[in-house]
């Protein structure tokens, strides 16, 4: 390839990293936090699903008839349940839907909301869908995995935005290979000891080759699972259903339309959720969608995860005689290797297709994929100032450096403050809506960390954001165990083993963190001493 065109591609390269890399920093950090938020942090973030789940599927089954008699007919059309042994939210989610038509002669979706104690199966809250969805109530948990999503931003804007991202990492990926044509060669260099510009590049280099694949696939699916909702679907829509998304939905994934023969007859739930857990104790059932509930022509579609499927599967029964039908994939509708592509998307992306050790390398990976645009820039502002003729003025590359250190070790020291302020919350402010409170802690956090920098030396604020970082995750652990009455000498007791874990493995973090820096910066003292001994010694020349 000539070298004319290399050098177009480093500079597309370049300011490709320079522009997005650390909002792809922001995206891939989360991203790796948020591996976890279903269930883990979920369950460390929500007391009452910290051990074993006290209600049975009997029990909830007669919960789910009582209140279908109490909200009428006309809402079940449609009646969507979140199990509790999932333990993928605070709380037992009840959603019975019908259709009507207002005074335009519209058709308009309604719904009443339950949310149920997952122990007692007790009422906590109840209201309509709209109001419902229209203000979700998040922990920490699903704070970050929202914010991994959208930015915060909602969609479109936010979701697009993520797209976009993970279509400009593609770019970087693909350019940097072709630039870096004998990376190959220096596949196992890494020479830590020689100096921190040749540690940041070849770093830059090992943590782009290993796992090129996974970034490559995250990128991938990070775009299309960005973008999908908000461009393709209605695109797709528009083309060939004209404009009824709702329609598109129905057609490829699992759950069909309800069609009603107005003839009443009881859904026996509780029979099919036992017949389910019996015959497949493979899988994790998270929720369970019944169409045309108490009518003749039920059916119940029960959504599990942890069989051979990928993407997970549905296992359909008939609701009044609890007669088993099939089992499918969600797209399972769809001919060929493209429902199985579209099932291997979301789990692809946030690896929760293996248990825990599989989410534990995305976790790793995903800290990679966050380290090399950040190691990218790193590199160019230390070629910048150690350049003879330099594209830029030593100032700005000195205030990019100082805007790079608060953003990105701001981020990490505010996801982990929500970790102590979820415990003050479950601890003093439990039942309350704590999203508002979330979203104060996390960016005012953020935003004095990006003013640390301004205000002192860079490196000053980078020993205080990453002594904060360090220590706030050792002290988790004895924090939550003063809070909660939860910790490792009663964990056989309680049955806390996912809530003990985490609070463990933040603790190990912690100290990991704390010797990585202790280490680092003892490298770096020595390589400045050792450069300014040489710079005496050629002055004294």
């Amino acid at each position: 390839m000539k070298s004319l065109t290399i050098k177009k591609l480093y500079k597309l390269h370049s300011w490709v990293g320079i522009i997005t890399g650390i909002l792809l920093f922001i995206i891939a950090f989360t991203g790796a936090v948020a591996v976890f938020a279903k269930p883990e942090l979920t369950v460390w973030a929500n007391n009452a699903i910290r051990g074993p789940i006290e209600s049975t599927s009997a029990q909830l089954a007669e919960k789910v008839h009582q209140h279908a008699a109490e909200v009428g007919p006309e809402y079940l059309e449609e009646v969507h349940i979140q199990l509790p042994d999932a333990k993928n939210s605070a709380t037992v989610r009840l959603i019975y839907e019908g259709h009507f038509i207002d005074e335009n002669g519209k058709e308009e979706h309604k719904g009443v909301v339950y949310e149920l104690d997952p122990n007692t199966l007790k009422i906590t809250n109840k209201t309509d869908m709209e109001s419902f969805f229209s203000h979700i109530k998040l922990n920490m948990a699903t704070f970050i995995a929202h914010f991994h999503a959208d930015l915060h931003l909602g969609r479109p804007i936010g979701l697009i935005l993520t797209g976009l991202l993970g279509l400009t990492l593609m770019v970087s990926i693909a350019t940097g290979i072709v630039i870096h044509r004998k990376i190959l060669a220096q596949l196992f260099t890494f020479r830590l000891s020689k100096s921190f510009s040749l540690a940041l590049n070849d770093g830059h280099k090992v943590m782009s080759v290993w796992a090129v694949l996974f970034h490559s696939m995250i990128a991938f699916t990070g775009a299309f699972l960005g973008l999908a909702t908000v461009i393709l679907v209605p695109a797709a829509a528009y083309v060939s259903f004209n404009g009824d998304q709702e329609k598109l939905i129905e057609t490829f994934t699992a759950i069909k339309p309800p069609i009603m023969a107005e003839v009443a007859a009881t859904t026996k739930l509780a029979t099919i959720l036992q017949a389910s857990e019996q015959q497949r104790p493979d899988l994790t059932f998270n929720r369970v969608a019944i169409m045309g509930y108490g009518d003749k022509n039920a059916l119940v579609y029960l959504f599990g995860t942890g069989g051979e499927q990928l993407g997970g599967e549905t296992l359909i029964y008939q609701g009044s005689n609890a007669e088993y039908i099939n089992t499918q994939a969600n797209f399972g509708r769809l001919e060929g290797i493209t429902g199985k592509i579209l099932d291997a998307m979301f789990p692809l992306h946030f690896g929760n297709f293996g248990g825990v050790f599989i989410k534990a390398i995305w976790a790793i990976l995903g800290l990679s994929t966050a380290l090399i645009p950040i190691s990218g820039i790193m590199l160019w502002i230390e070629r910048g100032m150690n350049a003879k003729h330099p594209a830029h003025s030593r100032e700005t590359y000195i205030r990019f450096n100082k805007l790079l250190i608060g953003s990105c070790a701001g981020l990490v020291l505010a996801t982990v403050v929500l970790f102590p302020t979820q415990l003050i919350v479950n601890k003093w402010y439990l039942g309350i809506d704590a999203t508002s409170l979330l979203f104060f802690v996390f960016f005012i956090t953020w935003f004095l960390a990006c003013c640390m920098p301004f205000v002192m030396s860079a490196k000053k604020a980078m020993q205080c954001l990453t002594l904060s970082t360090s220590w706030l995750m050792i002290l988790i652990m004895p924090m939550d165990a003063i809070l909660t009455n939860s910790h490792l000498l009663n964990v056989f007791v309680t049955g806390h083993y996912v809530s003990v874990g985490v609070d463990l493995v933040l603790c190990i973090m912690g100290i990991a963190l704390l010797l990585m820096y202790q280490k680092l910066n003892s490298t770096l003292s020595l390589n400045e001493t050792y450069q300014t001994s040489t710079l005496q010694l050629k002055e004294g020349i």
